[in-house]
């Protein structure tokens, strides 16, 4: 291999995908562009994207979405069409290419990097005195980055016996930059990944702790909110989301079939669209917060519909790998990281970011890894009984001569 292959190999790419995440988002998105346009427009890595189950439902429905987009003039809306392609060029790339041994590297970079984005926050806390968003464009993106890391630390720390001390401090440092942020339903996201980890790896001792330590954390909060200033503001969010729901209802009606591309609460918001129920301008806000209300209304029913084939389609071949392979490497995870995003899909679509969403693709990429492993075990397995079946034969032959 020459010193350029060796330079863009599969796995640096992959490590300069991840590293990306963390850095600020506009280093992000032209690490997207540039890696996602080097392997379309490169045949050998180009050879190894279109290769997956579901994507002809992946190229309509981008189609679709950009399509509508640009006849409703909703062009921020087509830019995040081809955003996403390209992030998604980028998932396909990973899981052609990952390796184990990349995968668990790339998860390592992670971890890691839970140290300086609580340092971080920290030190913006006590500069400014507000909530911190560092340089993921506001607190909630920063915070769901955070919660990610802390559910990947417990992957890695309940996926090795040794040298996991390093995973509860990565996870620690995390979690005081969640504080910093004060994303109150992040903290629902961590919970709901972690105990989904410890469920799926049968770690029951591990999950009653955790129950027990959380249950200590809530009676703290009711004994002293003042550690989480804005839970007195919940009634006031919640007040808001529920208003961005029902503006989200009421603006779908207005193109219930094909919807006007993404981020159509933002164009109808910019285009100072007027709700017929109550003669107010929507609420303003990117999206409707909430994962039922924005494809509907972003995508309209047609597209909701894609959307939910190609997940099922992804997700179908997770769960395969997770029943049938003892030793996962990617499923657990991505199962876990799954549930622990939908839930805060309910208030919130923090993934609907470039950051996020790249790291969530790039994880689920991950799925590769179990796809190779069973689709050898399962050649195992046919070779295994071919050969049994020869040797049945051979014997029965064995006996005809005998007899005869």
């Amino acid at each position: 291999m020459t010193k350029k292959g060796k330079l863009l190999s599969p796995e640096n790419l992959m490590y300069v995908a991840f590293i990306s995440v963390f850095l600020h988002y506009l280093l992000t998105a032209a690490v997207i562009m540039v890696l996602g346009l080097y392997l379309l427009i490169n045949p050998n890595t180009r050879n190894q994207i279109f290769v997956h189950k579901g994507r002809i439902i992946f190229f309509v429905f981008i189609l679709y979405t950009l399509t509508v987009a640009l006849i409703n003039r909703n062009f921020l809306g087509a830019v995040c069409s081809v955003g996403l392609f390209l992030m998604i060029v980028i998932s396909y790339y990973a899981r052609s290419t990952f390796t184990e041994k990349c995968f668990e590297n790339c998860l390592d970079i992670c971890c890691y990097a839970g140290i300086p984005l609580g340092i971080a926050a920290v030190v913006e806390r006590l500069i400014t005195g507000k909530r911190c968003m560092l340089w993921f464009f506001n607190e909630n993106y920063l915070c769901a980055i955070l919660a990610a890391v802390i559910v990947i630390c417990a992957f890695k720390a309940t996926s090795h016996k040794k040298g996991v001390l390093i995973y509860y401090v990565c996870a620690v440092f995390a979690v005081v930059g969640m504080f910093m942020g004060e994303s109150l339903f992040a903290f629902t996201e961590v919970f709901v990944g972690i105990c989904v980890i410890l469920i799926l790896k049968h770690k029951h001792l591990m999950l009653s702790v955790f129950l027990l330590a959380v249950c200590f954390m809530l009676v703290m909060l009711y004994c002293v909110p003042e550690l989480m200033p804005r839970l007195a503001e919940s009634n006031i969010s919640t007040e808001r989301r529920i208003k961005i729901w029902n503006d989200g209802m009421e603006l779908f009606r207005q193109s219930p079939f094909f919807g006007r591309g993404f981020l159509t609460f933002l164009h109808y918001r910019n285009e100072g669209f007027i709700l017929e129920s109550d003669g107010q301008i929507v609420y303003k806000t990117q999206h409707a917060h909430n994962f039922a209300i924005e494809p509907l209304l972003s995508f309209g029913i047609i597209g909701t519909v894609m959307l939910l084939i190609l997940l099922w389609s992804y997700f179908s071949r997770v769960t395969e790998c997770k029943e049938l392979l003892r030793n996962n490497t990617a499923t657990t995870l991505i199962l876990a990281l799954s549930a622990a995003i939908m839930i805060h899909m309910t208030t919130d679509l923090t993934i609907m970011w470039i950051q996020t969403g790249l790291l969530t693709l790039l994880i689920m990429g991950g799925v590769g890894i179990d796809e190779r492993a069973l689709h050898k075990r399962l050649l195992a397995c046919v070779a295994k009984a071919k050969e049994k079946e020869q040797q049945e034969q051979n014997q029965r032959i064995g006996e005809d001569n005998e007899q005869e």
